[in-house]
């Protein structure tokens, strides 16, 4: 089996419900997956996002965010070029990588003094929010049976007023699409979703989530940053960490290089140096991994949500790696609508 999944990762095919390959239309993957599969949780299917999302809108005419290191702060006016290389990890605009099977978005947004607008960041400002958030928009609305998990991981320089700001206009462009907080996430199902025609699910991570019901709370998607700089140490995290069983969970797979680790590499950049050996040793060990319900403590951890950097290489086989593993939840196919009904 393991070898039949790892040639299909390869290949981008999937398995349809008579046991036959055929390729992934990674643009409606979410529609295309087999009925039984729509009655799981979300939270116990392979789901793959981006890290870092809005990175792409970083250029050389983008200046210092509040989120900078104070060494990047130093360094800036004389190592610009090389300070760029090492922050943007997304070469695909929001609609882009929607397109290519993402169903997460890791967002951190910044103010700027002056402007009365929100900027995505990463050390240096990327992209006002508008134009990206209504690519979501546009999207969902264009894919009703797709579903988009938005993650407002950070904010810098924030007010309590520009929280409220912020929620507010996310209230209003997203609206009845907005996937509302709720005790039992057993319930929210790819089916149950396209019958209420709701599509967005907006995490907040900041008190201020409170002020609505429209928004889940941090806890209910755990994100466990790995702060690995290694391969090894990385693929030892993944294996290892835990997570609640009622709830969702982001697994990272990103190396984040330390100031030593970039400064022995200073005329490289993150996607040689970070992305691609994740892509070549950590994507094929995907195989080993399953989606589903978390049972047994001591065993490894089902996937949920998983995150990488530049998730466009090697002609998207990062949304197709994970995509598959849905595939491991059909050979109990009998039981599995009762299993989690």
């Amino acid at each position: 089996m393991e070898i039949q999944i790892i040639f299909l990762l390869v290949t981008g095919a999937i398995m349809s419900e008579n046991g036959s390959a055929q390729s992934i239309d990674l643009e409606n993957w979410m529609r295309d997956l087999p009925e039984q599969l729509k009655y799981i949780p979300l939270i116990y299917l392979a789901i793959p996002g981006s890290h870092d999302s809005m990175t792409y809108g970083i250029t050389r005419n983008s200046s210092l965010a509040p989120d900078a290191e104070p060494i990047l702060k130093k360094l800036y006016p004389l190592f610009k070029g090389t300070i760029l290389r090492w922050t943007i990890t997304q070469a695909f605009d929001a609609l882009q990588q929607l397109l290519i099977g993402i169903r997460y978005l890791d967002l951190r947004l910044a103010t700027k003094t002056g402007v009365d607008q929100f900027f995505f960041t990463h050390g240096m400002y990327a992209d006002e929010i508008s134009k990206p958030l209504q690519q979501v928009k546009d999207f969902v609305d264009q894919h009703p049976h797709e579903v988009v998990i938005l993650d407002f991981q950070h904010f810098y320089g924030f007010t309590s007023e520009d929280h409220q700001k912020l929620i507010r206009y996310v209230l209003n462009l997203f609206g009845p699409q907005l996937v509302p907080r709720q005790p039992d996430l057993n319930g929210v199902t790819l089916n149950s979703l396209y019958r209420l025609r709701q599509q967005v699910i907006v995490v907040y991570r900041h008190p201020s989530v409170l002020s609505t019901g429209e928004f889940w709370q941090p806890q209910m998607l755990p994100s466990p940053w790995p702060q690995q700089d290694s391969i090894r140490g990385l693929l030892d995290f993944l294996k290892n960490v835990k997570r609640h069983p009622g709830m969702g969970f982001v697994h990272q797979a990103v190396l984040t290089p330390t100031p030593g680790f970039i400064i022995f590499r200073w005329i490289s950049n993150l996607r040689e140096r970070c992305a691609k050996p994740v892509k070549n040793e950590i994507y094929p060990k995907l195989a080993e991994f399953t989606p589903g319900r978390p049972a047994d403590q001591n065993g490894p951890t089902p996937v949920n949500v998983i995150i990488a950097d530049f998730v466009e290489m090697d002609n998207s086989i990062f949304s197709k790696s994970v995509i598959q593993l849905n595939m491991k939840l059909i050979r109990n196919s009998d039981s599995i609508t009762h299993s989690y009904g």
